[in-house]
């Protein structure tokens, strides 16, 4: 049972006996997202064809030109499945053969096929990496999947495509879609690759860190980017060594270190990454850093703006622009219970939503703490990847 989950046996049993220890006060519902606006679903249809615990970290969602939310897990394997929003559940599609982690590396092409990167791990000094051949980019072809049973111990039908660098796993994946082209970087040594669709493809093109971030000796973690943006000329955006941002220039082919930085405390731009990017659909960039910072660049005029951070904690997780003008995103360390807030671009207000709770007294009431993935559908709806032992998707409608 999840440490998040409150047993709905308790919750009836304190009920019969005419107490209140398990019922929460009024005032909690206050500090959480407002409940008539939240929603989770389960990994598949319970309880038996569900994405079992230990295989169920969300840490990649992408939407795909149908509507359609595609999602891959991580832990012991890996699942990737799908929910249409016209029917409201979650299917699975199956486990990925060889797969344990899917790192923000999820991107969907025009046609609707689905690339997922894998690695055998991140953010854990390269362990595992010694004896790795390296991570696949794998292509997932949808075909019929609203009329397929659900596939939970059954091997996703998936093609391989090929390692972009040995013995590196895919740390984040981007696409741009007008072209075609698919971006991403490895990990744990932040190499930044292309793949081209129609020519099936790889070519790298440097590295964005070198040196280890300071810190023990045991320490080896680079300064990579957990995140790509693809502005709307086709030139890619992310951060590395230093914090400082970096530019592929789609034209010359060069990878370029900018004199631009993601926002954070003076002194620890060593350790700050972006965490998070979206864009506005009229030409401007959003980035969220690992230190809770919210900025905003111009890609053409090469000006960046400091937003503040809208939460007093570590990380935005993920970020998203929504129909109705504003960002909306989630923050908090890996420790910390996540916080959603939005940010309106016209007035330069934040407002902060609460906690990511849903609350189904007296039956049960299920409380995010850590989410590694958001993405927004075509109706405005906002889906939060829950990346915990046992995790659900959350739905939030703005």
């Amino acid at each position: 049972m999840s440490r998040h989950q409150v047993p709905w046996l308790v919750l009836l049993s304190a009920a019969a006996l005419g107490t209140a220890t398990a019922q929460r006060p009024i005032d909690y519902d206050y500090s959480v997202v407002r409940q008539v606006r939240v929603d989770l679903r389960d990994l598949g249809y319970p309880p038996v064809d569900v994405i079992p615990p230990e295989e169920s970290e969300i840490r990649a969602l992408a939407v795909a030109p149908n509507g359609a939310l595609y999602g891959a897990t991580s832990g012991r394997r890996s699942h990737l499945f799908v929910l249409f929003p016209v029917h409201g559940y979650v299917q699975p599609l199956g486990y990925l053969e060889g797969v344990t982690t899917v790192h923000r590396a999820l991107v969907i092409s025009k046609s609707g096929d689905v690339y997922i990167g894998a690695s055998a791990g991140v953010d854990n000094n390269g362990e595992g990496y010694e004896n790795y051949a390296g991570g696949q980019l794998f292509r997932y072809t949808p075909k019929e999947d609203e009329r397929k049973p659900l596939r939970v111990d059954v091997a996703c039908p998936t093609t391989p495509l090929g390692i972009p660098v040995p013995k590196e796993g895919i740390y984040t994946l981007a696409i741009d879609r007008e072209r075609d082209i698919l971006y991403g970087l490895t990990y744990p040594n932040g190499h930044f690759f292309s793949y081209d669709i129609a020519q099936a493809r790889f070519t790298v093109h440097g590295t964005v860190a070198d040196k280890p971030i300071p810190g023990e000796k045991f320490e080896k973690d680079k300064n990579i980017s957990r995140a790509l943006a693809v502005d709307a000329s086709g030139n890619v955006f992310g951060s590395g060594e230093g914090g400082r941002l970096f530019r592929f220039d789609r034209e010359t082919g060069r990878l370029q270190r900018l004199p631009l930085a993601a926002p954070t405390v003076p002194g620890r731009e060593p350790y700050n990454r972006v965490d998070a990017w979206t864009d506005d659909g009229r030409g401007l960039l959003y980035g969220g850093t690992s230190d809770g910072y919210l900025f905003r660049l111009d890609p053409k005029r090469m000006e960046l703006r400091n937003l503040g951070k809208p939460l007093n904690q570590y990380r935005i997780r993920g970020l998203v622009y929504a129909p109705n003008g504003k960002l909306y995103g989630a923050g908090g360390d890996d420790d910390e219970m996540v916080r959603l807030f939005s940010y309106d671009p016209v007035t330069g207000a934040y407002e902060l939503l609460g906690f990511l709770d849903v609350n189904r007294r007296p039956y049960y009431s299920w409380h995010a703490y850590r989410v590694d993935a958001v993405a927004i559908g075509d109706d405005g709806t906002i889906y939060f990847g829950q990346a915990e032992r046992i995790s659900k998707l959350y739905l939030y409608y703005p």
